[in-house]
């Protein structure tokens, strides 16, 4: 992991250190490098705010509020409740001018972790509606629209240390929602040339975004997933340090099968319990948390 100095993170209008996990090339670990890097800095004693940008609703999944599992019927998902399905105001009521709930709030439809007792952080939760962004999400206001949400949520007295996003694999609006309200990026890749293909088109997308918007935009972080010790990532990694190692930290993640079956089991890597062992990620992803402390210049909070 290269080093960054302290402080190199942009503080949005919110005052709350934000960031953005972001890849247009699906199946990179971004969705697990948000949930785990959230739980990571819960373990570190911050409050923080997890949000599913993303329709596909796999943060959600992973975290046990979506579906159950027919095929395991002992499966801890079965006994928590599917919030991807309720007729209730959700996300996308929050992000568009829709009449039916025009004065939604994040606050609302938040689920917080003391209702759980897996939950390690506060979530907002995405909804089977979301996959309707792209038609109702289509001004340019709209892409403010999440910007605006949580500075209502300030506004209202939530005062977390950190709040995380999990953005669509695309570039999509929601993502450049997410974009302009974090002003703060962490990727995410599987060490291969069509993630670096990917992550070319991203940051062009990124410097997009910063012009039009007038607003600086840093990179936090990269998790190399995945990762094999073979000339194909090794060629990746030294491709991404020509281009970004100057600007964050780079992760190494390599194949491990503890992370999936926590995903299985609704829970992030510091709630699951396996014969085997999990402190290889665990450590990995405190060392992210960290990271995140030394770019907001943050310290641990003592619990």
């Amino acid at each position: 992991m290269t080093e960054s100095p302290r402080g190199w993170g942009v503080v949005p209008s919110t005052g709350i250190p934000t960031v953005a996990f972001g890849n247009q090339k699906g199946g990179t670990g971004k969705t697990t490098a948000t949930i785990n890097s959230a739980a990571a800095l819960a373990t570190r004693g911050h409050e923080v705010l997890a949000i599913d940008m993303d329709p596909q609703a796999d943060m959600t999944k992973g975290l046990g509020l979506g579906p159950g599992d027919d095929n395991d019927p002992s499966s801890p998902k079965n006994d928590l409740p599917n919030t991807l399905a309720t007729d209730d105001a959700n996300l996308l009521d929050v992000l568009v001018d829709n009449p039916r709930t025009k004065d939604t709030t994040l606050s609302e439809i938040m689920i917080h972790s003391d209702e759980y007792e897996h939950l390690n952080f506060d979530l907002v939760p995405s909804h089977k509606d979301m996959g309707l962004a792209r038609d109702w999400m289509d001004d340019a206001g709209a892409r403010l629209s999440l910007k605006v949400a949580l500075k209502e949520l300030v506004d209202d007295g939530y005062d977390y240390d950190y709040i995380l996003i999990d953005c669509p694999p695309d570039l999509s609006v929601l993502t450049d929602a997410a974009f302009i309200a974090a002003q703060n990026v962490f990727l995410a890749a599987q060490t291969q040339a069509t993630s670096r293909d990917a992550l070319d088109d991203l940051w062009d997308q990124l410097e997009s975004i910063e012009n039009n918007q007038q607003i600086e935009i840093a990179i936090v972080g990269l998790l190399a997933n995945m990762y094999r010790d073979d000339g194909q990532s090794k060629k990746f990694l030294e491709a991404f340090d020509e281009s970004f190692a100057s600007l964050a930290p780079i992760f190494k993640l390599p194949m491990r099968v503890a992370i999936q079956r926590a995903w299985d089991n609704g829970c992030d890597i510091f709630e699951w319990e396996d014969a085997n062992d999990q402190q290889v990620e665990r450590d990995l992803f405190l060392e992210i948390a960290e990271t995140m402390e030394r770019a907001f210049d943050k310290t641990q909070v003592e619990v």
